[in-house]
């Protein structure tokens, strides 16, 4: 269950990323603003993208500066309340475990109408990964963790790629290098457990060195929707 990382209550409050043992989160996760009020939002950091979609609420605010259903590093913005009622909001990069709330007093908020009788309910627009679990340390040549896809992602596709750089595998050059893949095809909702072998070299590379750092890059792509890509460190230990 997604626990709540603190609530402010200023004018325009500012909603950041921060790391946790767990993940990513938003600070804080909860704010409060009037109707017609601002709430800044800002990535200052260049290497891990984040961005932002709403997942609910009276109307999508307007946004500016924002990457709103992308993601990016180093920017900020605002985005505009005009509407009293609770808007809630996850990262696009990682809708799991960065969710948040705003709340803008001052009246009651009317639902959505349904479907009218007959006609089949609208498809959902929320994100198509509900969890990512994958433990920072691990043991052994391959990656093991689990997903929980919504059915927003049944009938899509998930591709997990393990990234290592070049100099821990004592290969010549810079940058990185691609050291495990594993592709499925998702039938359906529900959880999914999966485990990433190295290659060859990277087996070698963990043996000689004792430890291997690896950058996970775990993408979920609904069929006819925007991909859902998270990345996240792992150390596995020979």
């Amino acid at each position: 269950m997604f626990q709540l990382t603190g609530v402010s209550l200023a004018d325009e409050p500012t909603v950041e990323p921060t790391e946790t043992t767990s993940g990513y989160a938003w600070k804080p996760s909860a704010v409060t603003a009037a109707p017609g009020g601002t709430v800044a939002y800002r990535n200052p950091g260049n290497i891990v993208p984040h961005g932002v979609h709403w997942t609910g609420g009276p109307e999508k605010p307007s946004c500016s500066g924002i990457p709103v259903d992308s993601s990016g590093t180093s920017w900020s913005g605002t985005c505009t309340f005009a509407q009293a009622g609770a808007y809630t909001f996850v990262c696009t990069v990682h809708p799991e475990e960065m969710r948040g709330t705003v709340t803008v007093a001052g009246g009651e908020t009317t639902p959505p109408p349904g479907p009218a009788p007959g006609q089949p309910p609208a498809p959902s627009e929320g994100p198509a990964v509900e969890a990512l679990r994958l433990p920072r340390n691990q043991h052994g040549p391959a990656v093991r963790g689990s997903v929980i896809v919504s059915s927003a992602a049944a009938g899509g596709s998930l591709v997990i790629d393990l990234v290592a750089r070049r100099a821990s595998l004592g290969t010549p050059g810079q940058g990185t290098v691609r050291v495990g893949r594993l592709s499925r095809d998702l039938a359906g909702a529900g959880p999914l457990r999966f485990a990433v072998p190295l290659r060859p070299s990277a087996r070698r590379a963990l043996r000689r060195r004792g430890r291997l750092s690896l950058n996970v890059k775990t993408v979920v792509t609904p069929p006819g929707g925007p991909a859902t890509t998270m990345n996240r460190r792992v150390e596995l230990h020979d």
